[in-house]
């Protein structure tokens, strides 16, 4: 088996053949009828919730027609007058610029801060219009359609929703559990409220619990990397092809972290995909943001 790391893999995950199989495998899937029995929310069987970070909708999709994004009739105005997208950086005005790269879609660009204080610097106090300064260049730099070309084909095909936004201007773990709990601990009880990447073990209600309560069936997909538990850092590798990337942020729950075999916070946020015997074991402790 070859030994592809993460750059070589993205570069063929994007190249044209690749593209076009995925392109297909969408046209594959919208060909597949629905199942109407009673026409109401009640023929929805399973939703799957899938969670990118570090990319806005407008890095992504800004240029798709019919959408909002660089085409907004209603965008942010700065102080000055100029619409958000004007950005200065001190000396110019940066617009929202497409790299080069005409292999954009495999390329590597570099992280921009995504931390709370600046995430805070970027907005500043509701007038938008520092986002040079706290996050370089990078952060009006926006993909099109030849880079994305799988997103594109998915956007196409299926009902985009054009006004999306973080639940939190900050790191990862704050936004994640949004999603899993709708806050970050914010009355300060609980071990909250979070602001970083502290993972440090919280006790508040989560969504999955109260599915549990209610008998609505649930589960988590992931891999364990090199164990789900703190020797393992719950997930998290160095290594892009095995692991959770330490996202599945249930874990940093203590009901789901004290939870044992047998109990359904284990069975269900513990469980795992078979790790392929080639895979690598490297482990490492690095932060995310």
């Amino acid at each position: 088996m070859v030994d592809l790391n993460r750059r070589r893999f993205l570069q063929i995950a994007g190249a044209s053949v690749a593209a076009s199989v995925l392109q297909e495998s969408i046209a594959r899937a919208a060909t597949i009828a629905p199942s109407h029995r009673t026409g109401t929310i009640k023929d929805v069987e399973h939703i799957v919730v899938l969670m990118q970070e570090n990319r806005s909708f407008d890095h992504y999709l800004a240029s798709l027609r019919g959408v909002r994004g660089f085409g907004d009739p209603h965008p942010a105005v700065l102080p000055g007058g100029s619409t958000v997208w004007h950005q200065s950086d001190g000396h110019r005005e940066v617009l929202p610029w497409h790299p080069g790269d005409p292999a954009l879609g495999g390329a590597y660009l570099s992280g921009l801060d995504h931390t709370w204080r600046g995430g805070q610097d970027a907005f500043h106090d509701a007038n938008y219009d520092r986002w040079i300064p706290a996050k370089g260049d990078l952060s009006m730099a926006y993909y099109q359609r030849r880079d994305l070309a799988f997103h594109y084909s998915l956007a196409d095909a299926f009902t985009v929703c054009d006004a999306y936004h973080c639940g939190f201007i900050g790191n990862t773990d704050p936004n994640r559990y949004y999603m899993w709990t709708g806050w970050t601990g914010n009355d300060g009880k609980a071990g909250g409220p979070v602001l970083y990447n502290d993972e440090l073990g919280y006790d508040w209600m989560t969504y999955p619990e109260r599915l549990e309560k209610a008998g609505v069936s649930w589960k988590v997909y992931q891999d364990e990397g090199t164990g789900l538990d703190a020797a393992g850092y719950w997930g998290w590798t160095d290594d892009a092809f095995i692991g959770n990337y330490g996202d599945t942020s249930l874990l940093y729950f203590n009901n789901y972290r004290n939870a044992q075999p047998g109990d359904p916070l284990y069975e269900k946020a513990h469980a795992v995909a078979p790790r392929p015997a080639t895979a690598r074991t490297t482990s490492s402790s690095s932060a995310r943001t």
